[in-house]
């Protein structure tokens, strides 16, 4: 009997890996820095990371505009060492942008099914 490998399929995924979906892109990233004057939002010092707000490890954490957090390493450390911060931050977020500011557009396919999104 000789091995028969499947062939790789011949069409383009139309959603993204949640891999994919959790990291921010250069452009999302520089526009948070851009937008927070390269501060930290937490200290106020050079912020030099972006700290998912909803976390990755939540199943949740996109990496759309707004979800990101311009933040120096010691506050990204302790805001994921922190629950009771992580949440202050979450439901500050939640307040300025909606219950729906860590979503992407593929979190709610009813929304987003178009001819011209699909083509995307």
């Amino acid at each position: 009997m000789t091995f028969r490998p499947v062939p790789k399929p011949k069409f383009k995924r139309r959603v993204p890996t949640r891999k994919q979906r959790g990291r921010f892109s250069k452009k999302v990233r520089e526009q948070i820095l851009k937008d927070e004057n390269y501060q930290c939002q937490s200290c106020g010092r050079r912020a030099t990371q972006i700290h998912h707000v909803k976390p990755k490890g939540s199943g949740n954490g996109r990496g759309v505009y707004t979800n990101g957090m311009a933040v120096c390493n010691s506050c990204h450390t302790k805001i994921h060492d922190d629950n009771d911060l992580l949440r202050y931050w979450q439901r500050l977020y939640e307040s300025e942008y909606g219950p729906d500011y860590y979503k992407d557009r593929w979190d709610d396919w009813s929304l987003w099914a178009t001819k011209e999104n699909l083509n995307d």
